[in-house]
């Protein structure tokens, strides 16, 4: 079993994923910002070679089609199925049914996910089906959010039997920490997902250029950085700057 086997995505060439290569054509003429693929089947391949906002209209298009043609649902699966599978990968450990449980969150977080918030939008899904899934064992801080009785627990002893991360994985659960960070910014409603796209976008623009961290709010705040992102977010300098230290401070509340 697998995460694509459990949405029924495992086979391009099965009765249901003909039928969607058979729609593809239409979609294609509902909006242009689909690309001029001929075949369902080559999208991936030229999805991984498209620059990450051309990804992002892909995949905002498509979840806008899905609101009359269910069946984009089914092509948005697909198209994320990769990185569900890495998902289910990172947290096989934890249950025999992972793939199920990771299948059934992409699919809900897929049809949940807003046709207006089109930044990101591959991270933001699989970050949501991972949280999720995780939830749904009842492992990591949401669950416990969401579980009032293990919430008023007290943890008087701990024995951490897992095996010492190496720097792959550090660099990993680093991401994570922040993923996890932002997106309880937003759940509490002190960050908006706007604030939080630009915190991102600010943080890849200082790893683009290297940003020294001792400037600027760990270098988020630098005049070379700021200028990167200010036509993707039309906004001047200052603005950005502004707007990045309220959210900055909301993080810390």
């Amino acid at each position: 079993m697998s995460v694509a086997t459990c949405l029924g995505v495992d086979d391009i060439n099965a009765p249901n994923m003909r039928e969607l290569r058979a729609e593809w054509p239409e979609w294609r003429q509902m909006s242009a910002d689909l690309p001029d693929v001929e075949d369902l089947k080559d999208l991936p391949r030229w999805m991984q070679d498209a620059e990450p906002t051309r990804r992002d209209e892909v995949l905002t298009t498509l979840r806008k089609i899905a609101e009359d043609e269910r069946r984009a649902y089914v092509a948005l699966a697909w198209l994320l199925m990769p990185g569900a599978a890495r998902v289910a990968g990172r947290i096989r450990r934890l249950a025999d049914e992972i793939d199920a449980v990771v299948a059934g969150q992409l699919w809900i977080q897929i049809c949940e996910h807003d046709p207006a918030d089109d930044r990101y939008v591959a991270k933001k899904i699989l970050d949501r089906v991972y949280r999720e899934s995780m939830a749904e064992l009842g492992v990591g801080d949401l669950a416990k959010r969401r579980d009032q009785a293990w919430a008023m627990t007290v943890l008087v002893d701990a024995f951490d039997e897992s095996i010492p991360a190496g720097p792959a994985d550090d660099e990993v659960a680093r991401r994570e920490v922040l993923a996890d960070l932002l997106q309880r910014g937003v759940d509490s409603g002190k960050l908006v997902e706007g604030d939080r796209d630009l915190l991102l976008d600010l943080a890849h623009a200082a790893e683009q250029i290297d940003a020294p961290g001792r400037r600027g709010r760990g270098g988020l705040m630098t005049p070379s950085v700021t200028q990167l992102v200010e036509g993707a977010h039309a906004m001047s300098a200052r603005s950005i700057r502004r707007r990045a230290a309220g959210a900055m401070k909301a993080i810390r509340e």
